[in-house]
């Protein structure tokens, strides 16, 4: 792998981890440090990042993470209500990815006995990426990867094992509903999920605001 595709890739995550808070300045001397690379593959990474929407570069002012409205964050989850229903959809005749799904939800539950957080986290994210899967759209593809970029990390707001345990019960109804053959009610239960975790998410984000003004 090329050194400015690793930048990209660790500062990338670096953002989605909240290693770097909504609003923090990104200085290339800074990074180049840290990374141990010249300030050419900072300058190309911040770039891509802007592009993808996870950067604010101003003129004269620099590179900071970019920060989220609460308007930003309704359009992302309307986004998501949308991909994610229809991936809802294209499941509900394939048991081998209603299978699939089941197989995530064990593994979920054993991470979080298990104290796992950081995995917990992982297998929910995994959950959404099998649903969007079953879209199989190129024209879409690129779309849900930004999308999804942006909901891993608005999904570290709120985070926590009280949040995670409602979202497995969520997730576990869904695999219920979908091996009985009740599409709709799979359905009621995934829009239910989304509201409740777009509430959290926006609980958190008002902190996060109210600390930026």
């Amino acid at each position: 792998m090329q050194i400015k595709e690793l930048v990209y890739l660790r500062l990338r995550d670096a953002l989605i981890e909240h290693e770097y808070a909504p609003g923090d300045s990104l200085r290339e001397v800074a990074l180049s440090a840290r990374y141990g690379v010249s300030k050419t593959p900072i300058r190309e990474a911040l770039v891509r990042l802007e592009h993808d929407g996870l950067v604010e570069i101003a003129p004269y002012k620099g590179a900071r993470a970019r920060t989220y409205t609460p308007d930003d964050a309704r359009e992302l989850f309307e986004a998501r209500e949308l991909l994610e229903s229809e991936g809802l959809r294209m499941t509900a005749d394939d048991q081998g990815a209603i299978a699939r799904l089941r197989a995530n939800v064990e593994e979920t539950r054993s991470a979080l006995a298990a104290g796992m957080l950081a995995d917990v986290s992982a297998r929910l994210d995994e959950f959404d990426d099998l649903l969007l899967a079953q879209l199989d759209n190129r024209l879409l593809a690129g779309v849900v990867e930004k999308l999804t970029l942006h909901l891993r990390r608005l999904g570290k707001l709120g985070a926590g094992r009280a949040r995670f345990e409602e979202s497995i019960q969520q997730h576990e109804q869904i695999v219920d509903a979908l091996e009985r053959g009740d599409e709709a009610s799979a359905r009621r239960v995934l829009t239910a999920h989304l509201g409740s975790v777009a509430a959290a998410q926006a609980r958190a984000l008002q902190v996060v605001v109210a600390r930026e003004q």
